[in-house]
């Protein structure tokens, strides 16, 4: 593809991820149980699938800063809704955990999110569907394996 082109949807590719990102927080924030935020929600959904974490395992999952997610975890914390333990052998781990109340929550906000998910994506050929997924993990992965700054 020549520099013009790649511009073009350069240009054309911003443009339509930001509308469509602007749109899917709203839609998903709606979504949200119990007043859970997105980055609470995403922190509780990455440690359930991992049944335990550390804060720094979070945090450098996350590509945030120790300090932000001690903040998400306190009020996870507060709420009930996440476990905080020290490691028997070495006391200067702290494992998280989601709590009962909080795998409920969890469970109401992926179930809440996947609907609102689906009634827009079930409109798409299963083709297209299956192409968006592709490209999408191929570009992560791309942009995972990428260790420049910007």
């Amino acid at each position: 593809m020549c520099g013009n082109q790649l511009f073009a949807s350069l240009e054309r590719l911003e443009a339509t991820l930001q509308q469509l990102i602007r749109r899917m927080h709203v839609k998903m924030d709606i979504c949200m149980t119990h007043g859970i935020t997105g980055s609470q929600f995403f922190l509780m959904k990455r440690i359930h699938e991992q049944g335990r974490m550390t804060v720094s395992e979070v945090a450098s999952e996350m590509d945030v800063s120790l300090s932000a997610i001690t903040a998400v975890v306190d009020k996870l914390y507060k709420a009930g809704l996440a476990k905080r333990e020290r490691d028997q052998n070495d006391r200067r781990l702290v494992w998280l955990t989601i709590t009962p109340p909080g795998e409920e929550v969890l469970q109401a906000c992926l179930t809440s999110r996947r609907e609102a998910m689906k009634k827009y994506l079930q409109k798409l050929p299963k083709e297209d569907l299956e192409q968006l997924v592709r490209i999408c993990e191929k570009l992560l992965s791309i942009m995972k394996h990428d260790v420049s700054p910007a």
